[in-house]
């Protein structure tokens, strides 16, 4: 059995067992597939036996009816189904009876989240559901009620690539991973709540429609610790990933609990989008709650819930209200925020995700009405509205005195602690508080403790970056000569209006005599214009976008101008209305419709703005994962700083990294920013270029020590030669080559461009040499990767993602073999393009692969017992190679058109001798001839791999041909024989 199955899947399934699921393992026992087609992915019989145990009064007709409702949901799309589908299984459904009392709309239930040991969990690997084309069998399927809830795939620990190689399938199955999407079977997806790549060291989970990277892993099991998984598992201190993943998953009552408050579909411009909780979110509701329960002790009046910037803050906010809609009678929400922004983005996603009924205070008196009454509401509003009327004086009113009103306040560190609190509290004197920031509450700050609590839980930077739910921020201060820092206002006007006289200078310095005037001198800006363009064109273009901060209105308009009197990236300016600014400012102020333009088009990769100049909008709240730079040319300090930087730190395909570009120079504030907080707070918050220095060293020191000599090339590839060597290797590659791509073209990076070409050479060689996949540049980013390609194509190295040059193309091959300098070096390259050929040829004729295979292997063994010199290896392997290359003559010799008979030949020549049937070859061909004629009958018809039906018929006519040919056969031969026919034509046959 192999690696996969004894080291992860195997272990999988046990671990699911002692989570309570019933357990199938079809290596070891057989399983009857309930279902009429494989096409179908639920199991009906469990889904018609449950829902007729947890609704015992339900008729016949209405169970039919029910259990035929949650196959033949109609979508527009399977994403549109699945939302279905989750209503249904979340909120049940109805069907008219009489039960005593006339008819009436009677609840049935398809899950019963109360009890959970009522419900019916079942976990089988090798489940086949039929596609469109293709047939998938992912490694573990798992069904609540017969609904196939959960999808676990497989990896050894030991291979290159884990990670990727289970997503990449993930992405396969879910018919996402090519322009037609036709190579999966969505069936299985419909239903999908957990779709988990795991490798026992390692898991990451997502959900129908996840992006490949937006995959993530589970790391607290909250509220249990890995003490306690141990225990329960059976095994040491140590708790690997995997067990972590399953139970945080799969444990039936934290599955239930997810499928109902935890699970959200927002629709977007592009469609319908599914989120699930990641494992901060899950835990920090959770300790939300406990906090809640605990509200009449004295040490927990409320608490403040921070989380960093980009770890899904609003969402946390929308679980816990779920879950407190759910648990409490009839709760009063109430969503408070400081900006108009803020307040539209969290309305708008409460509402996008169906959340009920979400009201937003229109104004002071529009506030306190929805706040007086009784009912049970979800309002959103501005702090600012809890402030007195003009004809007002005294304290604030109370509004309710209401128990069970529970206020969530967002970025609890700004104006919320101030008399806008106060009058809060005033308000709602019985309210439950929770403060939501994405910065962390200052080490000296009493005034948010008194208001809010200590903190319920955090998540911090360096968790984040951990969890690859933000990118590392790095920092470049670039044009240093026109940096405010630490310069006199005397030095820097001189440096800006250096060509004008003294007399000139002395009337702008009158008028002109603030730090802010001269960072927004014409002059200077066309300066940082025409920087940011060079550093955007050269290192971020057609990637990734940016943005550009500004210090006022007037200076984001002129920097709109610069880029486009310059021919720079295409751009939009984005500044607020206001009703005393200039006609001049007034005219560049986007509307609501062409902000929602601009901010979509950004967003999008193949949207034509590339970047946006801002001055104090889109800083918060704004998530745009493309971005990867912000120019920053505007004195922000302190929260506003670590908030605005972070709208760089979202995760993208191929960003490795976010960077701040610094023309203000920012880097003092920076520091006492970082000084209001714990050091472990602000972690990694932003890192200085030239801070990579050590790390890049390292990761070349651990690439190039793998070789004695980088200018040996053959020398290097025979290093390589053990493939956990090249596993090693490649991860060494990648790690050097990932941060050579952070730092070009940094001067920092030039002492190690000569290896990284020297090492791009080996390791093109290398993955041509080998013929392997698991090599490849994942990770690296897109410059670097492009430097590399480009490289390995100048060597002479021209096949990098193709298939390399094969044995059966003799004179390429050949030609190949001459141009190597030694019989080492030839005798290398011939034992892995067989060895890769009979790899990939294996299925089409598995006796003659297969034996090829054996005689390979043995000689590469007595090869490397150096039993055999270099010249003796490059013959005998040179007979094999011929002996691949005349197939085609060995048919004819045979009498057969093509080499798919000398395949079905062999098959049935391997059985027939086996058992020793004693038939001649004349008539072993006659035979041979016979099935290919039946089979081929079955094949020409379109799409028959994937017509179940089919392939039973060529199965039956096979069978009755060996019946008539009145072999001595038992019936398990003729079923082998059968088996082995099916599999040929699969190989042989579109």
């Amino acid at each position: 059995m192999s690696n996969e199955y004894a080291e992860a899947e195997r272990p999988a399934l046990e671990t699911l067992g002692q989570l309570g699921w019933e357990v199938v393992d079809q290596q070891q026992t057989t399983w009857d597939d309930p279902r009429e087609s494989e096409s179908s992915a639920v199991l009906e019989p469990r889904i018609r036996d449950t829902i007729e145990r947890l609704n015992p009064w339900i008729n016949e007709n209405n169970l039919n009816k029910v259990v035929r409702e949650i196959q033949q949901v109609a979508g527009t799309s399977t994403m549109d189904e699945n939302e279905q589908i989750h209503e249904k299984l979340v909120r049940h459904t109805s069907v008219k009876q009489d039960r005593g009392h006339g008819l009436k709309h009677q609840t049935v239930k398809y899950i019963d989240y109360e009890t959970p040991e009522n419900n019916d969990f079942f976990a089988l690997n090798q489940f086949r559901v039929e596609g469109p084309i293709e047939t998938i069998k992912p490694d573990i399927a798992l069904f609540v009620n017969g609904i196939p809830l959960g999808v676990i795939e497989c990896k050894a620990p030991g291979i290159a690539e884990p990670k990727s190689e289970a997503l990449e399938q993930l992405q396969r199955y879910q018919n996402e991973r090519t322009e037609t999407g036709k190579e999966g079977a969505e069936a299985l997806f419909r239903y999908n709540q957990y779709s988990v790549a795991t490798w026992l060291e390692g898991a990451v989970m997502g959900t129908y429609g996840t992006p490949k990277g937006q995959y993530k892993p589970w790391r607290d099991p909250y509220p249990v610790d890995d003490e306690y998984l141990a225990d329960r598992f059976d095994l040491e201190s140590y708790v690997p990933d995997q067990y972590r993943m399953l139970y945080a998953l799969f444990e039936p009552e934290r599955l239930l609990d997810q499928l109902r408050h935890f699970t959200v579909f927002e629709t977007k411009q592009n469609g319908q989008i599914k989120m699930i909780a990641r494992y901060q979110q899950y835990r920090a509701v959770h300790k939300a709650l406990e906090r809640i329960e605990k509200r009449n002790q004295r040490e927990a009046p409320g608490g403040v819930i921070w989380h960093t910037q980009g770890s899904g803050k609003s969402l946390t906010m929308l679980f816990l209200g779920l879950k407190l809609r759910r648990e409490k009678a009839d709760p009063k929400l109430v969503l408070v925020t400081d900006r108009q922004a803020l307040d539209d983005q969290i309305h708008a996603t409460f509402e996008r995700c169906g959340f009920p009924n979400p009201k937003k205070a229109e104004g002071i008196e529009d506030l306190r009405e929805k706040l007086g009454t009784s009912a049970g509401e979800t309002i959103t509003t501005l702090i600012q509205k809890f402030q007195l009327q003009e004809d007002e004086d005294g304290d604030f009113p109370v509004l309710s005195s209401d128990k069970d009103i529970y206020v969530m306040v967002d970025e609890a560190h700004r104006t919320q602690y101030k008399h806008l609190a106060n009058n809060m509290r005033t308000a709602l004197p019985n309210a439950f508080y929770v403060g939501f920031t994405g910065t962390p509450i200052e080490k000296d700050d009493r005034d948010t403790r008194q208001t809010f609590g200590n903190y319920i839980d955090t998540y911090t930077i360096d968790q984040s970056l951990k969890d690859d739910t933000t990118v590392e921020i790095l920092y470049q201060g670039r044009l240093a000569d026109m940096h405010l820092e630490g310069e006199t206002l005397d030095t820097m006007f001189d440096r800006i209006f250096d060509d004008y006289t003294d007399e000139e200078k002395a009337e702008i310095k009158k008028r002109y005599a603030r730090t802010q005037d001269l960072a927004e001198a014409e002059t200077r800006i066309e300066r940082v214009t025409l920087d940011i363009i060079e550093h955007f064109e050269s290192e971020i273009a057609d990637t990734f976008k940016g943005m550009v901060v500004t210090t006022s209105k007037r200076a984001a308009i002129s920097y709109k101008e610069k880029l486009d009197e310059l021919n720079g990236p295409e751009s939009r300016v984005v500044i607020s209305h206001d009703h005393n600014d200039p006609e001049s400012v007034k005219k560049w102020a986007p509307s609501d419709s062409e902000l929602s333009k601009y901010k979509d088009s950004f967003v999008d990769p193949d949207g034509e703005v590339e970047l946006l100049v801002v001055c104090d909008m889109l800083l918060t709240g704004f998530d745009a994962p493309v971005a990867q730079v912000m120019y920053l040319d505007k004195p922000l300090k302190e929260h506003n700083l670590l908030q605005a930087i972070a709208r760089v730190n979202r995760p993208f395909p191929d960003k490795n990294h976010g960077l701040i570009v610094d023309y203000y120079g920012v880097s003092n504030e920076l520091r006492e920013a970082l000084a209001m907080f714990s050091a472990e707070d602000v972690e990694r918050a932003m890192v200085p270029l030239e801070d990579k220095e050590p790390e890049l060293e390292a990761a070349h020191r651990n690439a190039v020590t793998f070789f004695d000599d980088l200018e040996n090339v053959e020398a290097c590839l025979q290093t390589l030669e053990p493939e956990d060597r090249r596993i090693e290797f490649n991860n060494a590659f990648k790690r050097f080559s990932g941060l050579m791509d952070i730092v070009l073209p940094n001067p920092m990076a030039n002492p190690y461009k000569d290896d990284l070409e020297r090492l791009s050479t080996i390791y093109g060689r290398a993955k041509e040499r080998y013929r392997d996949d698991e090599m490849n540049l994942e990770g690296t980013g897109e410059k670097v990767r492009e430097l590399i390609h480009k490289h390995i194509r100048s060597s002479g190295i021209e096949v990098l993602n193709d298939e390399p040059v094969s044995v059966m193309d003799t004179d390429e091959f050949d030609t190949r073999l001459d141009t190597l300098e030694s019989d080492e070096a030839r005798a290398s390259e011939m034992q892995h393009a067989v060895k890769h050929e009979l790899n990939v040829r294996y299925d089409e004729d598995p006796v003659h692969y297969g034996s090829l295979q054996e005689r390979v292997e043995e000689l590469i063994e007595e090869y490397r017992q150096q039993r055999l010199s270099d010249r003796e290896v490059i013959e005998e392997l040179r007979e094999i190679m011929d002996e691949m290359r005349s197939r085609q003559q060995i048919a004819r010799k045979k009498g057969f058109v093509g080499t798919t008979e000398l395949s079905f030949y062999h098959a049935l020549e391997d059985v027939l001798e086996a058992e020793e049937c004693g038939i001649d070859e004349e008539s072993l061909i006659e035979l041979t001839g016979t099935l290919v004629s039946a089979v081929e009958k079955f094949t020409a018809i379109v799409e028959w791999k994937q017509k179940v039906n089919i392939q039973q018929q060529i199965r039956k006519q096979v069978k009755i041909e060996l019946y008539k040919s009145d072999l001595d056969l038992s019936d398990v031969e003729r079923d082998e024989l059968t088996t082995r026919v099916i599999e040929l034509a699969r190989a042989h046959y579109e």
